[in-house]
């Protein structure tokens, strides 16, 4: 019974406030509503304003802005414009709906708003003016702006560094391997992928006193740009320490040591270099090797038709204090036999299951691809890495160099 007591007393109350007056309800959403209502006549003066837009204009009764118009509340720029509008909606009858309105106000203060405004007609039919509603969204219109200044920026950016990272790709394009020279009896093949546009790999053939057939293979530690910038400093360096080669690889790889210790911050840099001896009667040369890093490399002996993994003795990374490159090691190559040497994104190179490429494949590899020639050799062994990988990026830098006795 008590339940539907409570009901009956909610009807009551609903119907005695839909018995009200629609002036008193009109009063009342006037007094507490937190929008800028207003009412004009057709000379757009106000005839009834909400409270709060009488606040917003420093009145304490909304009643005050009566007879007034906007001329009387902001500059000339804004209310002249808002009194253009306002006409154009009398004299056509078509709203205006969620227009942005710039407010000048006559200190020079500038406010947005989101305002509304539509005819308004009598019950005869016949037009008295407008009704408008406007919000205020001028903190809403700055965080939009700042945005976009900050979405410009990132897109400035973002091109800058497009921009960069195609100029170092083309620096390093020349750069790397740079002049690569011509030997008789002796085919030289090579492969630089970098995992992005750039990377830290690197290979060069730098030329020396003796005129011997030099090369330095090398990996930065790292990725992109930052590996990138140090294989500017290594080309460098090389070129510096082959000035005075004095046909050991060993003191080679020492004196760029000494040039890179000290600045490479967080990192270091792993390399090969070598020479070739002069030819032999029999055709044969020996092949000088050092290592700081690379100690495993990979001979095809033609006639046996094996691929020997040569493991050269110990040495150390460069760029560190104490370190030093391996003592050199002697390869005797005859014709027909391969060299091959490579950075360690082919033996870590993985598939989805994480099982790495390993050097077992790489050799395996290799003896299935030894009827092509070297360089297609390479480029099919790049392939197959790839295919294994099932990815379409790069996981790391990747360099390949392959010599070929003829």
């Amino acid at each position: 019974m008590m339940r539907k007591s409570g009901k009956k007393e909610d009807k009551d109350d609903n119907s005695a406030l839909l018995r009200a007056s629609a002036k008193r309800l009109f009063e009342s959403l006037m007094e507490q509503t937190a929008d800028r209502i207003y009412i004009k006549d057709k000379k757009s003066r106000f005839i009834a304003a909400s409270q709060a837009l009488a606040q917003m204009h420093g009145f304490k009764d909304r009643h005050e802005l009566e007879g007034m118009t906007d001329f009387d509340l902001f500059s000339q720029e804004h209310a002249q414009q808002a009194y253009d509008d306002e006409q154009g909606i009398i004299k056509t009858g078509k709203a205006m709906v969620n227009e942005v309105e710039k407010e000048t106000w006559p200190d020079g203060t500038i406010t947005w708003v989101s305002s509304s405004k539509s005819p308004l007609y009598l019950s005869s039919g016949k037009l008295a003016g407008l009704i408008g509603i406007s919000r205020d969204i001028t903190a809403e219109k700055i965080a939009r702006e700042k945005l976009a200044v900050k979405e410009l920026r990132l897109r400035v950016q973002n091109e800058t560094m497009r921009s960069d990272y195609e100029s170092a790709s083309e620096v390093q394009s020349v750069m790397i391997p740079g002049r690569v020279p011509e030997i008789k009896s002796l085919e030289i093949a090579y492969l630089w992928k970098p995992m992005t546009q750039v990377g830290g790999d690197m290979i060069n053939f730098p030329r020396n006193p003796s005129d011997r057939l030099l090369f330095f293979m090398g990996d930065v530690c790292g990725h992109g740009v930052t590996a990138a910038i140090y294989t500017v400093l290594i080309k460098y360096l090389t070129a510096h320490s082959a000035e005075a080669y004095n046909d050991n690889p060993c003191d080679f790889l020492n004196s760029l040591n000494e040039g890179l210790t000290g600045r490479i911050n967080h990192g270091f840099v792993t390399g090969l270099a070598g020479h070739f001896g002069p030819r032999r009667k029999d055709g044969s040369r020996e092949l000088i090797l050092s290592h700081a890093g690379h100690r495993q490399v990979l001979v095809h002996h033609n006639v046996e038709d094996t691929i020997e993994l040569v493991n050269l003795p110990n040495g150390t990374v460069m760029g560190l204090p104490g370190t030093s490159a391996s003592l050199a090691k002697a390869i005797d190559l005859h014709i027909g036999d391969r060299f091959y040497a490579f950075t360690d994104g082919i033996i870590e190179a993985s598939n989805p299951a994480g099982d790495e490429f390993g050097m077992e494949r790489v050799i395996a590899s290799l003896k299935e691809l030894q009827s092509k020639p070297v360089q297609l050799t390479i480029e099919a062994l790049y392939d197959k890495v790839a295919a294994y990988t099932e990815v379409s990026d790069q996981q790391d830098d990747i360099t390949i160099l392959g010599f070929e006795l003829t």
